[in-house]
């Protein structure tokens, strides 16, 4: 056999096998489909079947930048019938509510601002006065009015007691070349006396009338009684000034003195703060009394407070209690050894036994007014013709 001739046969058997496998797989096409059992092998899955390629979003680029996030989320609609009947029910809730278009109590009317100030103490109304500017115009333009609320609540009785003295000013020019004449200053030398606790009166600003004077000395007292406190409480001595020297700071002390009284005949706030300070005075005095006992004293049984004084009361703040008995106060204190002795310094009234109550004397200024018309008609015939 040839070359050629085996070459020929073996590509007969090439064809004949092909032809051979081609008409097996399409036996198998034609036979029913059954479910496979088999499962391609991940291998052969993954070389089949092509990958997508990855796109990249307008979304994720951005998220790649480092730019904040907005949150756009907005609350969904509630829309159902009990939805509405909560709303309906809120808004006739509304609509019975008083609406104002107060945001504070600067915007309330004058008459109900004063009435609140009235309620609080003459310290606290100067401390508002450093509040803002609008609050001190107010306090300022309302002062006698407020003032008038907060004694008449707190210090009904004590006011009594401590008037003020009139300022010359206010004083009739028929009266005042009276009170300004050597004869009638040289008949208050005795009331003039050089005090080591109360600065000589100057007539050339105040009345020198009787009833002015013991109020301007009243009103000094009170002052000076109050800055002694912290000594009396710890019971340290009181400094001792020799008869006939006045030293410096002695001096500073009852000018500061005089200037809050003459502050306070042209402010009734001040008034008011004095009336404050010496009810605390006389409190504390009354508490403090009661509990002190003398060297050598036994405690069986608490010693009672001077005018049944209770512990409400003191919180309270107010005067009441200097309406029940008590030992007046005829005596002026006219020198500071009578600190350590006095309990309540209350002049200006008695006690009257058959109504069971304090009797004031005359509703200031009715007093000022009858000593000068005194002064007018003893001294007016006295005075040298010029």
């Amino acid at each position: 056999m040839t070359v050629d001739d085996s070459v020929t046969s073996l590509e007969s058997i090439a064809e004949s096998q092909t032809l051979a496998q081609d008409g097996e797989q399409s036996n198998r096409a034609n036979r029913p489909t059954t479910p496979s059992v088999t499962k391609e092998t991940p291998s052969r899955v993954e070389t089949t079947r092509k990958r997508p390629k990855k796109t990249i979003s307008r979304r994720e680029d951005t998220l790649s930048d480092d730019e904040p996030l907005v949150d756009t989320t907005a609350a969904l609609t509630l829309n159902s019938k009990k939805t509405a009947r909560l709303q309906k029910r809120q808004k006739k809730k509304q609509a019975q509510k008083v609406h104002s278009n107060i945001q504070s109590f600067l915007d309330f009317p004058p008459e109900l601002i004063s009435l609140i100030f009235s309620f609080l103490q003459p310290s606290d109304i100067y401390t508002l006065l450093r509040l803002d500017q609008f609050t001190q115009d107010f306090i300022l333009d309302n002062e006698r009015s407020i003032a008038e609320g907060i004694t008449s609540r707190l210090y009904w009785a004590i006011r009594q007691c401590f008037p003020l003295p009139v300022s010359l000013d206010q004083v009739p020019a028929s009266a005042r070349p009276v009170l300004l004449s050597q004869h009638w200053q040289d008949r208050l030398k005795i009331h003039k006396n050089p005090y080591q606790h109360i600065r000589q009166i100057d007539p050339e600003m105040v009345c020198t009338c009787m009833s002015c004077l013991l109020a301007w000395n009243n009103l000094n007292i009170v002052l000076d009684l109050a800055h002694w406190q912290p000594n009396l409480e710890h019971r340290e001595p009181l400094p001792v000034i020799p008869r006939g020297r006045n030293p410096d700071w002695n001096i500073q002390l009852l000018e500061q003195h005089a200037e809050i009284v003459m502050k306070a005949i042209y402010s009734p706030l001040a008034h008011a703060r004095i009336l404050q300070t010496h009810l605390n005075v006389t409190t504390r005095t009354i508490v403090r009394s009661a509990k002190w006992r003398k060297k050598g004293e036994k405690i069986t049984t608490p010693k009672p407070r001077l005018y049944h004084l209770t512990d409400a009361e003191i919180e309270a703040g107010t005067d009441e209690y200097l309406e029940r008995s008590g030992p007046p106060s005829y005596q002026p204190i006219y020198m500071r050894d009578n600190y350590y002795s006095v309990e309540a310094f209350v002049p200006n009234r008695k006690w009257d036994k058959e109504a069971q109550k304090w009797q004031y004397y005359s509703k200031w200024p009715r007093p000022h007014e009858n000593d000068l018309a005194w002064l007018v008609a003893r001294f007016t015939a006295q005075q040298p013709r010029t």
